[in-house]
């Protein structure tokens, strides 16, 4: 069981590297609908994101090889709350 723990937390950091590549690659380039270059709000939450997603997945290093498996809710918790809240923030605050 602990090694299925460990996989699945490493894939899920994986995904968190590549959203916040993918984001940070995309600071000058259209990215879904929205045009980072002509909108400074839209591109500013795509690096802050991309940070905070960067740190989460270190984190998440961390806690896979230091602590014990139930710490890697904290990993999952926080990717999903700044993943959420990037979503959150691009569909509601887009004036």
């Amino acid at each position: 069981m602990q090694t299925l723990i460990t996989v699945a937390m490493i894939i899920f950091i994986i995904l968190l590297l590549i959203l916040a590549i993918y984001l940070l690659t995309h600071l000058s380039k259209d990215f879904l609908i929205f045009k980072p270059e002509s909108t400074p709000r839209i591109r500013q939450m795509m690096l802050v994101t991309s940070v905070l997603l960067f740190i989460v997945a270190i984190g998440g290093l961390l806690i896979l090889w230091l602590a014990p498996a139930k710490a890697n809710l904290i990993t999952l918790i926080a990717g999903s709350i700044v993943a959420a809240g990037f979503a959150l923030i691009l569909t509601n605050g887009n004036d």
